[in-house]
């Protein structure tokens, strides 16, 4: 039997010798290369590094693992640089690296090593990079040419302002966190021409063309409190939109290729709209309108549409003040939402104004909401739903009445429904699901609508 070397000897127990663990036989050790590289892809090299320690077998497999994650850059640089120096894999897979504000006391050592390590990755042909860069750095030139490069994901509170020319020749999908972008984002999206995703989370940018981007098909917008007041959005060949928060009076331009589209805003929004009379200009209520109309206006053609809870109420304020609806030509409608007077009027509107709808999924959220009291104060306090639907919270445990009236209320704004599914998740107990069950195929029989709970 081999002796146990001197760094098994002082592996953890059950490293020693993980062939304890499955009856004298080792079968993890006996899985082939790309096997085992796939389950260290799973870890941080640091602790992928770790398993040299466990045999012979281990000692250099983690040398070629074509993927290397690099979270606790609290490491001396020297150790780093020594883990690539044993690196023998020819290509990189993906990199991922996380830098705090606390790893590197000067910022010219930080951007130092991280240029080293993104030097390293392109000159092993990375195809996945992943950065997430708490503190200063400035993108040099040659983080922008990388021919191999498919997928990027950058989390970093400083400017992505290209000088050079960008060559990305490879990237399909891109997403940014945090980012700030100017007028040299357009030179990104020239050098990327077989893009297809893009996601931007948290970045500030006034104006969005994706006109010369023909290949582009999903785009994942969420804006912040510090992005600018307006965006405009250009793009004319995406299949995909998803929206959130428009507080800063997001336009859509040409969408005439949207198929699908997720739309919401964030929760204090529709508040914001309520009070903006008595706060402020009233043309600005004027705004919110005429940016409504729009936006319903450029969904018009979408047929997979979700929506989300703040957007219902902006809906219902929309409705209450007179906003006229587009006719839709939505088949299937989400909603994300929880049952509560002010999404009621919104919910309706936009049934009633969805002539081909086929399919509605209901998935129910969080009944908190901030702005309840706001949007309610804003619709017709005469309107018979008042009687109904709850003006607060909705429920922490499903009440078939409630449920019974929604359901109702779903069925008797439209005419083409086919297919009805509530996800109504932990709010539903043994008692209660059983009395919605009947409720539900009454209804179901009654509308020829196929009716499932889950």
């Amino acid at each position: 039997m081999e002796e146990p070397t001197k760094e098994e000897s002082t592996a953890p127990a059950g490293a020693r010798n993980p062939s304890h663990l499955f009856g004298g036989v080792d079968s993890i050790s006996s899985l082939p290369d790309e096997i085992l590289h796939h389950i260290l892809s799973f870890v941080p090299t640091n602790v992928a590094i770790t398993t040299s320690v466990l045999s012979k077998r281990w000692r250099h497999v983690w040398c070629k693992t074509p993927y290397l994650s690099f979270t606790n850059i609290n490491a001396s640089i020297e150790s780093i640089h020594e883990t690539l120096a044993s690196y023998t894999a020819p290509k990189i897979m993906g990199l991922h690296l996380y830098v705090d504000s606390e790893s590197f006391e000067e910022a010219s050592e930080r951007s130092n090593h991280v240029d080293s390590l993104v030097k390293f990755a392109i000159s092993h042909n990375v195809e996945k990079l992943s950065l997430v860069l708490k503190d200063y750095y400035v993108f040099s030139d040659f983080f922008f040419s990388n021919p191999s490069l498919k997928q990027l994901i950058v989390d970093s509170r400083n400017k992505m302002s290209p000088k050079c020319t960008v060559s990305w020749t490879s990237l399909q999908t891109l997403s940014l966190r945090n980012c700030l972008l100017d007028e040299s984002f357009a030179k990104v999206l020239s050098g990327s021409p077989v893009l297809e995703t893009l996601t931007l989370r948290s970045c500030s940018i006034s104006c969005l063309d994706l006109s010369e981007s023909r290949r582009i098909r999903r785009l994942d917008i969420e804006f912040t409190n510090s992005s600018p007041k307006k965006c405009h959005i250009v793009a004319p060949h995406i299949h995909y939109l998803r929206l959130i928060d428009f507080r800063q009076k997001c336009t859509l331009g040409d969408v005439s290729s949207l198929t699908e589209a997720d739309i919401d805003s964030i929760y204090f929004v529709p508040r914001f709209w309520c009070i903006q009379v008595d706060l402020e200009d009233p043309s600005k209520d004027l705004d919110y309108q005429v940016m409504m109309q729009t936006m319903l206006e450029k969904l018009q053609n979408v047929e997979n549409l979700t929506v989300g809870l703040s957007f219902l109420q902006m809906l219902s304020i929309a409705e209450f003040r007179g906003v006229p609806f587009p006719t839709l030509k939505v088949k299937t409608l989400t909603l994300k939402t929880t049952i509560i007077r002010s999404a009621v009027p919104g919910i309706a509107k936009l049934l009633q104004h969805s002539p081909e709808l086929k399919k509605i999924f209901f998935y129910k959220t969080e009944d908190w909401n901030c702005a309840e009291k706001y949007v309610n104060r804003c619709l017709d306090p005469q309107d018979p739903q008042d009687l109904i639907f709850p003006a607060k919270s909705a429920f922490k445990v499903a009440k078939p009445d409630l449920v019974a009236s929604f359901i109702e209320l779903l069925l008797l704004n439209t005419r083409t429904l086919e297919t009805l599914v509530l996800q109504l998740r932990s709010c539903l107990n043994t008692s209660n699901y059983d009395e919605l069950s009947q409720i539900a195929l009454t209804l179901s029989r009654k509308n020829k609508v196929s009716i499932v709970l889950k």
